[in-house]
């Protein structure tokens, strides 16, 4: 089927419509950010990948395959085809179409700036309190430098460390007492808790390695970001290709060991239930929600990252490579998990979610026949869930005191699973290579995930003047970088978790983002429209792919982002909302099911969903009052300004000769601007000395042939008078009196001369060739008489030409 090329003026009107070639597929000129554009062309893709892969979706996911079983992996494969990915890849078209970031696109709809402020300032949100997550790591890290001799550090008892003077329930027999000296160790180690059973709200003392290791991951998010794209593609490549070499290393190490416990590598998820695979609808909830938080929460930062391609760079292949990186990675790290547990099951011991907050709620390990396995009737993947970015909630119903406990943990994989199960397995039987592979990993996937989102602050404010704050790069990221490492210090206390939890879970849930991104795909397709259709941002994707991909996938893609999409948004918006109790948060009286919580910390969690919303319209209305009260004389340009404003597009190839419809019927025509010229360099030195050596041989010329005609003239004119005064019979007649004295006009003046002449009195001039004409003489007089009486004459000829050439000239008979 063909496809055609429409070319808009400068207003968006159609002047031409052209059919395409069959290997085109392209509608809509890309633009080039003012920022830069990536010196690598695999350096976007890498980039990319550090939207989709995090140290906190690779254990969130993992955990919910060990609690849903393969049904979850299905599911989240279903939802990301069918939202996730089309997601993903409208925000990299649209990067790579605009040549902006979530802030400088407005330029296209400036009523909807507030949306791109908005979704900044939850970007900024992720990065300041997701990096403490990362901090966790740099122990863990530490400590997995072992012998095989030595055992881990945390399957040790910690009893010197805790002050509350709460004893261990068990005895300092580590192959018993793992299932408490894990969450120990993360507790009073790692978060440097001294009070885990009985809250101590005065205790505002700093964790000292908490914030060492927060500093040291400041530093190396500036370090990378201090040059921008100078210095961020250097380093793609260490915080991407490594860390996913690493975990297919990990991995592989680990399904090695299912033949040493034991079992087949079929029954490798227990949790599976075909049967419940569309009834339980816990399961596909948690599913969607995985879907966003994976593909869509960082979309602004992909958005930023592609903005820096160049024209026609190979945007599907990109997005093809993150896609199958993304899935493939993820699906291991489930592999991974199960495996863990298959391993803690193989010694006895069931896992089950726990809770941060005391002691008797954090242990997630138990003997087969313990009371507190009994005590769990209900299984864990009909349990309520509630997915947040950092960690996820896991609802005990049939426990007592529910208010008192979340079922919140942190990155479960990395605090609990693996942990315990390096325990138990033990460094002989194990090394701790693995240990420190796995940890590694994990702090190279969450550095790269947080030098991608301060890349889309930084960049979000230097858009706000790109010709003026560029050269201030440098200092705006050092200050952003402290901001929030200044922010971050409230999460290094005592009461540090309690505030991680707070953030994620008001922050986290990605509820209210779900409505930005709707919002930005309304206004993008419903209020600016053409040119920035679904057509056009899918040009982009598929510019450059061949014909199946331009015919059969291009066209779904674009009605995903139109129909499917929206509507996905909003209903798992709704669904995370209701899901996740937060309406409890918007009650500010002390009702018994919200008392988890103080008063001052639902008003602030609130603030921190509210405000990002408010920007919008606040913002709309501050946009409204600048463009309604300056701009063109007509209300309908200014309306047209604030919410469709002039883009420039391609110009048509006949450089405006093209004739609209509207100036067939009178109507004024829109001429289509013309480019600016092209810049010609300046002539070398060489050049222009043979150029101004060349005119002066031209004028030389030209004045030795001139004053040869002259005396040649002067002599014809005084054999013609000598021969009439003697007797000559034939005399011309008067009508040709013009015509010979015009045959005997002097020669074409010299060019310098007439220059030099135009800016004296004309009428002076004229008197003086007057006075020359009449004196007669010989000699040297002559030709002085004859050389004004030309110039006179040329001058005359020279502001004749110069009349416009759109005046018509009459002629007047002078009697």
């Amino acid at each position: 089927m063909p496809r055609f090329e429409v070319i808009t003026n400068r207003y968006g009107s159609i002047i031409d419509v052209r059919e395409c070639a069959d290997e085109a597929y392209e509608m809509s000129q890309e633009s080039q950010s003012p920022l830069g554009q990536w010196s690598n062309k695999y350096s976007s893709v890498l980039a990319t990948l550090g939207c989709t892969l995090g140290a906190f979706n690779i254990s969130r996911f993992a955990i919910l395959t060990v609690q849903f079983g393969a049904n979850f992996i299905l599911q989240f494969l279903v939802l990301s085809l069918l939202v996730g990915v089309p997601l993903f890849t409208f925000h990299s078209s649209l990067g790579q179409l605009l040549g902006a970031g979530i802030m400088d696109m407005w330029r296209i709809s400036p009523i909807f700036k507030g949306i791109g402020i908005a979704l900044l300032i939850a970007q900024a949100f992720i990065g300041t309190y997701t990096v403490i997550g990362i901090s966790w790591m740099f122990t863990y890290f530490r400590d997995s430098f072992i012998t095989k001799q030595d055992i881990y550090r945390w399957a040790e008892p910690i009893d010197e460390y805790k002050e509350d003077g709460v004893p261990w329930a068990y005895s300092t027999n580590v192959s018993y007492n793992i299932e408490e000296t894990v969450p120990g160790y993360f507790n009073s180690i790692v978060l440097q808790r001294k009070y885990v059973e009985k809250l101590e709200m005065n205790d505002n003392s700093l964790k000292l390695p908490v914030v060492i290791n927060l500093t040291i991951i400041w530093a190396i998010v500036f370090i990378c970001l201090s040059k921008g794209l100078k210095s961020y593609s250097k380093v793609v490549c260490v915080f991407s290709l490594v860390p996913v070499f690493g975990m297919f290393m990990l991995c592989t190490k680990m399904l090695g060991l299912a033949p040493i416990i034991g079992f087949q590598h079929h029954d490798i998820f227990p949790e599976t239930d075909w049967s419940e695979f569309f009834l339980n609808t816990k399961s596909w909830v948690a599913a969607f929600t995985e879907t966003f938080l994976t593909w869509g929460i960082l979309g602004a930062c992909t958005m930023q990252i592609t903005s820096h391609n160049r024209p026609k760079h190979l945007l599907h292949r990109d997005a093809s490579l993150v896609v199958i990186l993304t899935i493939a990675v993820l699906i291991l790290a489930a592999f991974l998990a199960n495996t863990c547990v298959q391993l803690l099951e193989a010694h006895g011991y069931v896992y089950l979610p726990s809770s941060f907050e005391r002691m008797s709620s954090y242990i997630f390990l138990f003997k087969h026949n313990s009371p507190q396995v009994r005590k769990h009737l209900t299984p864990v993947r009909w349990m309520q869930h509630s997915s947040l970015l950092l960690g996820e909630r896991t609802m005990k119903n049939n426990v007592p005191g529910m208010p008192q406990e979340s079922g919140y943990q942190a990155m479960r994989l990395a605090t609990e699973l693996f942990p315990a199960t390096f325990a138990m397995i033990g460094a002989k039987n194990i090394s701790p290579f693995w240990s420190v592979l796995f940890y590694f990993v994990l702090i190279m996937f969450g550095i790269g995930q947080q030098i991608a989102i301060w890349h889309c602050v930084v960049s979000g404010i230097i858009s706000l003047h790109p010709f003026k704050l560029r050269k201030w790069r440098t200092t705006i990221t050092f200050l952003s970088c402290a901001a929030a490492c200044s922010i971050g210090l409230f999460m290094a206390t005592e009461l540090g978790i309690f505030i991680v939890y707070l953030m994620d879970f008001c922050v986290g849930c990605g509820w209210w983002m779900m409505i930005l991104y709707l919002l930005e795909i309304g206004a993008l397709f419903m209020v600016r429209g053409r040119p920035y259709s679904g057509e056009t941002v899918v040009a982009t994707l598929f510019s450059q792919a061949n014909h199946h991909l331009q015919v059969w996938l291009a066209p779904m893609l674009s009605f995903d982002w139109n129909i499917i999409v929206p509507v996905a948004l909003i209903l798992l918006s709704t669904s995370v909302f209701k899901n996740g109790g937060y309406r409890w948060l918007y009650n500010w009286k002390g009702t018994s099911q919200s008392s988890y919580w103080s008063t001052s910390s639902r008003e602030f969690g609130c603030l921190l969903q509210i405000i990002p919303l408010l920007i919008v319209p606040f913002a709309g209305i501050v946009q409204s009052c600048r463009y309604l009260a300056t701009g063109p004389p007509d209300l309908f340009d200014r309306i047209q300004m604030l919410y469709r404003p002039v883009i420039e597009t391609r110009r048509s190839p006949e450089n405006g000769e093209t004739t609209p419809e509207g100036a067939a019927n009178g109507s004024t025509a829109v001429q289509v601007e013309d480019p600016p010229p092209k810049y010609t360099p300046p002539p070398s030195y060489s050049t222009a000395t043979g150029a101004r050596i060349a005119k002066m041989l031209r004028q030389s010329i030209r004045r030795s042939v001139r004053r040869l005609a002259h005396v040649l003239g002067h002599q014809s004119a005084i054999l013609g008078e000598s021969s009439t005064a003697n007797g000559g019979q034939h005399q011309p007649p008067a009508q040709a009196a013009p015509h010979q004295q015009a045959q005997t006009a002097v020669p074409p003046p010299d060019y310098t001369t007439v220059l030099v002449e135009m800016s004296r009195n004309n009428t002076a001039g004229v008197q003086v060739s007057a006075a020359d004409a009449s004196a007669t003489g010989g000699g040297e007089s002559s030709s002085a008489s004859s050389l004004s009486n030309e110039q006179s004459t040329s001058i005359e000829c020279l502001m004749e030409r110069v009349a416009p050439i759109n005046v018509d000239r009459v002629g007047v008979a002078v009697p």
